[in-house]
């Protein structure tokens, strides 16, 4: 009795060194056969290999399937080894024609001193070195732990794949998705449908994803989102690196930052240093002012609070009754102050601007959304309610989105043409123009070398009965449906009425004067820019939002 149950014990000791499981000898002068390297989890055709040897088991059982296949069933402590390979389960079915293994309850294989792979059931080909875990999986290595329902490991080129969902945790992340690939060797994971990473710091969800736990780099491929505490990103295709928060994303990206968006087809963006470079197409909005800036190329640098667009740069503002004020120019620069949130837009070089009562020009300009006053700089000409107007420096102060004030300084120059073609002008070193509600003149004071030159027409505007010239140091011409109605002189006046009759041509112009009707901007020509090069830009309904 005694000696029975010795030998039965012995019995996987011997297999392991005799008969069925003994690997075979290779060839005198002839190589082992090697594994072949891939990148997927399917080897190459099974071919023979190195056998699987059994270590040790309770019992052992022999007999030949239906098709006369040799089978051995293994029960209790089970253990194989192939390699550096472990298998270990408490039930086995060995095939050694085939050199495969179905394993069951408790199965677990080690591969070195790194991958630990667990689970309810296995099925094992010894040839292609390919492992089927099924039931309640565990992958583990220095680098992760991953749970699935059943894992496809190839031994050969290390990788590990499920797809019936997984989750994948390691030091810092938790990863999840529907499809996921694992390299044990260089510790990248690819992830395929319903991805997602959450992080402390930050949380992804894309289509697809890869991730390198020693390199820390995601790529993103399909539509993703990368959410942190202080902001999120849009977008397609690109890389995020989880250690340094760099990210670099084409195929039009969007970065928000909850003030403000950035939009490209290619964005880069230091989440710590909070600097975003935007390149092709570009779009920043602000939401607080809805205000939105279009270029070529775009930067921002939220730590100073300045986004930047330039190449055919066009700003849209949208205001609550619907008017939209349009400001192109070479370049944009929008400047928030971080203590009290006011903002201002600058504009460099050939700036334009467009909205229905007020059409204008100059090399440069500053538009403070603090007291609602637009700064024009070098050469600037405007347009509005049929008056031209240009200084050496000008600015328009706003009232509810409407212009209330307009401020000429040196050289100022007032023009407005009749139904006659006939141009009244108001000159002076400094002129102020008071605005009504709708945005037409009142008046007009005049500061200084004063000057003004206007013609008077018949009842019916038909003809012309004269011109009035008045030189006076200081002077308010008031005005009615746009034209001067009344004069008031403060200082005293030196006047002069010339009959039609009398009137040469230069007569009729004060010095300085030039009418620049043909560089007034229109809709079309601002918001399509310069080249005629259309832009794609939100609707006034999606501003006001």
């Amino acid at each position: 009795m005694k000696f029975t149950r010795y030998a039965f014990l012995f019995l996987p000791m011997l297999l392991a060194f005799h008969g069925w499981a003994q690997p075979k000898t290779p060839s005198k002068g002839k190589a082992k056969p090697s594994a072949t390297k891939l990148v997927t989890t399917k080897s190459v055709a099974a071919t023979p290999g190195e056998k699987v040897e059994l270590v040790s088991a309770n019992s052992l059982q022999g007999f030949n399937a239906p098709t006369g296949e040799a089978v051995r069933k293994f029960k209790g402590n089970v253990v194989f080894r192939q390699k550096d390979t472990y298998l270990y389960c408490d039930s086995a079915f060995q095939y050694p024609a085939a050199n495969n293994i179905e394993a069951f309850s408790n199965v677990r294989i080690t591969q070195g001193d790194t991958v630990t792979l667990t689970g309810d059931s296995l099925y094992y080909d010894g040839n292609t070195r390919y492992a089927r875990m099924r039931g309640n999986v565990v992958m583990r290595d220095r680098a992760m732990t991953l749970t699935t329902t059943s894992v496809d490991y190839d031994m050969n080129t290390s990788v590990a794949a499920y797809y019936n969902g997984g989750r994948i945790v390691d030091k810092e992340n938790v990863l999840t998705s529907k499809t996921g690939f694992y390299n044990t060797r260089t510790k990248l994971f690819t992830f395929k449908r319903d991805v997602k990473v959450v992080n402390p710091k930050y949380e992804v969800t894309s289509d697809t994803l890869q991730y390198g736990s020693i390199s820390r780099l995601v790529y993103l491929k399909g539509p993703s989102k990368i959410v942190g505490k202080d902001g999120t990103l849009y977008a397609n295709d690109g890389e995020y690196n989880t250690a340094t928060q760099v990210s670099d994303f084409r195929s039009r990206a969007t970065v928000d930052y909850g003030r403000y968006t950035l939009t490209g087809d290619r964005l880069y963006y230091d989440k710590l240093k909070e600097i975003g470079i935007a390149e092709g197409n570009v779009e920043s909005f602000s939401k607080k002012d809805k205000l939105m800036v279009l270029g070529d190329f775009g930067h921002y640098r939220g730590l100073e609070g300045i986004t930047k667009v330039y190449g055919n740069a066009l700003m849209k503002s949208v205001s609550t009754a619907g008017d939209t004020l349009y400001l192109a120019a070479d370049t944009l620069v929008s400047v928030e102050n971080k203590r009290d949130s006011t903002k201002r837009v600058i504009g460099f070089n050939h700036v334009q601007i467009f909205k229905s009562d007020l059409q204008g020009k100059c090399d440069s300009l500053v538009y403070n959304f603090a007291d609602s006053t637009i700064y024009f700089f070098r050469d600037p000409v405007l347009w509005s309610a049929g008056n031209q107007m240009e200084a050496d420096s000008m600015h328009v102060q706003m009232a509810n989105q409407k212009i209330d004030k307009m401020f000429l300084r040196v050289n100022s120059f007032v023009i407005s043409e009749d139904s006659l073609q006939n141009h009244n002008q108001i000159k002076g070193k400094t002129l102020t123009a008071f605005f009504n509600a709708a945005s037409n003149i009142e008046r007009v004071l005049v500061d200084g070398n004063g000057e003004s030159l206007y013609f008077a027409l018949d009842e019916k505007d038909s003809l012309a009965i004269g011109m009035n010239r008045v030189e006076c140091s200081k002077m308010v011409i008031r005005f009615a449906e746009n034209k001067a109605s009344k004069i008031s002189f403060i200082t005293k006046p030196d006047g002069l009425f010339i009959p039609p009759h009398e009137l040469a041509e230069p007569d009729k112009r004060l010095k300085g004067f030039a009418w620049r009707i043909k560089e007034k901007p229109k809709e079309e020509a601002v918001v399509y820019r310069r080249g005629n090069r259309p832009v794609k830009i939100a609707t006034d309904t999606a501003l006001k939002q």
